[in-house]
């Protein structure tokens, strides 16, 4: 007893001190519409989060533009327009902050003459963000593939919650089961979310996604040594019926990122598959984990093992969740 209350203490502390949020706050949006062969409009809006007199400078350089019209200072919301005569030279965006960067990342959508929009999502630490001329089909496939596996290595909320769904189904089988029905669940409603028009508030999402970890630690906890719930019997069923719900929040970190014009539908691909390669390294990563701990306690059984492993997991695990559903809630009404 006195374990499980230490184990839960240390996470509790570790919550409070690292972000607790899967995604991250708006972004820079960056702009570039190409209106001639030579001619480019530069738009950006830039989130009130920043100081006066703190705002960036953004503008168009190489490929020989230069200013046509427009003021070249810093603002939070402006327009600009540049002629560039250079075809070969690349084009880029530059960023530059008077001050240090308070950990803001870019999104720039750039529009082609004949319609491509390409989206390119740069870090905070990131001043220069070259303009891609078409993006090819390899390209799609590298960028929204690392996307995927990055967004879901990143979004804690999402781990904990196939975490519980593994610490449910128990053996591998179930768990690849359990798991395809996650993966089923939320690549319908991202679908819906990036390539309709049907999709929910991340104030509205984040929380249920957090109550939701919440949930299935609970019933991890209180069904030990018993199966007589439809969760614990079926797990691949309930599992896609909130991966629908963790599909929104998919949806929304993609909708960050844009979809290129014309490969709408590979992009989408990809980024579902770096998520589902992101999960199975998660669950490989688990599983040979557990595989030590179990070696390391001596001669029970390997369910004897995993049954004393699981109090020290599902207890912090529900404790952190809990407290992120409660700091969600209480962000909506701020």
């Amino acid at each position: 007893m006195v374990l499980h209350r230490i184990s839960a203490l240390i996470m509790v502390l570790l919550s409070l001190t690292a972000p607790t949020a899967a995604h991250e706050g708006r972004p820079v949006y960056i702009e570039v519409n190409q209106q001639t062969t030579n001619t480019f409009e530069l738009r950006w809006k830039i989130p009130p989060v920043i100081a006066s007199g703190e705002e960036p400078m953004i503008r168009i350089s190489g490929a020989n533009c230069t200013l046509a019209a427009g003021v070249a200072r810093p603002s939070l919301i402006g327009t600009q327009l540049y002629r560039c005569t250079e075809e070969q030279d690349p084009m880029q965006i530059n960023i530059r902050y008077p001050a240090a960067n308070p950990a803001l990342s870019a999104l720039v959508l750039y529009r082609s003459l004949n319609g491509n929009a390409q989206s390119i999502m740069a870090g905070p630490e990131e001043t220069t963000v070259p303009l891609p001329r078409e993006a090819t089909f390899w390209q799609v496939a590298q960028r929204y593939g690392s996307a995927g596996i990055e967004h879901i290595l990143d979004g804690y909320d999402h781990l904990l919650f196939v975490l519980c769904l593994m610490l449910i189904a128990g053996r591998l089988k179930r768990i690849l089961i359990t798991v395809t029905g996650f993966t089923l669940g939320h690549s319908l409603t991202l679908a819906l979310s990036a390539l309709g028009s049907w999709s929910l508030p991340p104030t509205f999402v984040e929380p249920l996604i957090a109550f939701s970890i919440v949930m299935l630690a609970a019933e991890v906890a209180r069904t030990e040594g018993k199966s007589r719930t439809l969760t614990a019997q079926r797990p691949a069923i309930v599992a896609t019926g909130f991966g629908l719900l963790h599909g929104f929040g998919f949806g929304g970190a993609l909708a960050e990122i844009g979809l290129p014009y014309g490969l709408k539908l590979q992009a989408l691909a990809f980024f579902n598959l770096g998520v589902e390669i992101g999960q199975i390294l998660f669950v490989l990563a688990c599983f040979a984990m557990l595989k030590i701990v179990q070696y390391l306690t001596g001669t029970l059984s390997a369910t004897a093992k995993t049954a004393k492993i699981k109090p020290f997991l599902i207890y912090p695990v529900g404790i952190v969740a809990a407290f992120w559903t409660v700091e969600r809630t209480l962000s909506v009404w701020q």
